[in-house]
């Protein structure tokens, strides 16, 4: 397989990452596809901008809560983790706009349609890393949040505490990107228009944060953060409003994928599918 691709794409070779997209493809594509992002992220500055806002995020985060009387550990874990998830949404997007957008910088996207795979595959390979992305994300700052817990004289950290951090986290970290569907979708559909993404992906992160206790219901990270964080928002959620903000967020999702179906199909030809 490997072999016939490259005799497909004789002009590949002139470009390493190029090469190195052909040659992991095989065996499991979504598996290899993902690889492939993580493989081109490492060349990319986009991975120490993140770094360096959620060090930022830290510090301030950290110097605030020094001067602020501690309750416990998991009131201290819980604030912080409200805080993440409104900014982790707008990180995430900047993300995949990056690495949705460098295959039309690099010209790699003509070579990659050249490849037996939907580029609708290619987009949830995207979502995928994303996902891993996020996971990465958030167990860094549960790292951090235990070194600012230590610095603000927090005094109940226990092995039970730290694993319900770590799996709250987690939960963060596997929800919120289903927030951000609506923006792949957009970045999608403009065709890697950096600028453009960027700034829908801006005012939709906007919106839903400080919108969090008026639009929870019709805009997806207003209604994940209240299902996250109803009770450390002060907002009253019943059973019933959970479900409305689940299927909110479900039916973004669902939208999301239809028109990214119908757009690669119709508008990019998708005819390896």
């Amino acid at each position: 397989m490997i072999l016939l691709l490259r005799c497909s794409l004789p002009f590949i070779t002139a470009n390493p990452e190029r090469m190195e997209m052909v040659e992991n493809y095989g065996g499991n594509v979504m598996i290899n596809l993902i690889q492939t992002e993580f493989s081109k992220l490492k060349r990319q500055k986009t991975i120490f901008t993140i770094m360096g806002v959620l060090l930022l995020f830290w510090v301030g985060m950290t110097f605030w809560n020094y001067h602020v009387p501690q309750k416990n550990f998991e009131d201290f874990y819980m604030k912080y983790g409200s805080y993440i998830a409104m900014l982790l949404p707008f990180l995430l997007g900047l993300l995949f706009i990056k690495i949705y957008h460098v295959e039309y910088q690099n010209d790699t996207l003509k070579e990659l349609l050249q490849i037996p795979i939907p580029m609708s595959r290619l987009f949830y390979a995207k979502i995928l890393f994303l996902f891993l992305a996020a996971v990465i994300i958030m167990l860094m700052n549960c790292l951090l949040i235990i070194i600012s817990a230590v610095i603000c004289r927090v005094t109940d950290i226990t092995a039970y505490q730290t694993l319900m951090l770590i799996r709250f986290f987690l939960t963060i970290a596997l929800s919120m990107p289903f927030a951000m569907f609506p923006v792949f979708l957009i970045t999608a559909l403009a065709s890697g228009n950096t600028i453009f993404s960027s700034t829908v992906c801006f005012i939709y992160s906007l919106a839903g944060t400080i919108g969090v206790s008026h639009l929870a219901g019709t805009h997806p990270i207003s209604s994940m953060l209240n299902i996250l964080f109803g009770n450390q928002l002060l907002l009253i959620t019943s059973d019933g409003e959970n479900l409305m903000y689940i299927v909110d967020v479900v039916f973004f999702v669902f939208i999301t994928v239809f028109c990214v179906e119908v757009f690669y199909r119709v508008k990019r030809g998708d005819k390896y599918k």
